[in-house]
């Protein structure tokens, strides 16, 4: 039988799917939060501008990339 693999968001593991594996452990209950501060945050997609390579916002819209931000269950 073979493993089933591990979400990254369990692994810590920041690889190209990091953005996806973070909304997944969002979808499963956890808090995204940021790494410097603790803040909670939530995705907002942007398809254009400087805001596109941060899709997490904060409540007073600071923005985030998905490398600068982790899961808290």
């Amino acid at each position: 039988m073979a493993q089933s693999k591990v979400p990254d968001y369990v692994t810590g593991r920041h690889g190209p799917h990091w953005t996806h594996a973070l909304r997944r452990a969002q979808a499963a209950g956890a808090v995204i939060v940021t790494d410097d501060t603790g803040e909670a945050v939530v995705y907002a997609r942007v398809t254009s501008g400087p805001g596109r390579f941060r899709p997490w916002t904060t409540a007073d819209g600071r923005r985030y990339d998905s490398h600068d931000v982790h899961p808290e269950w």
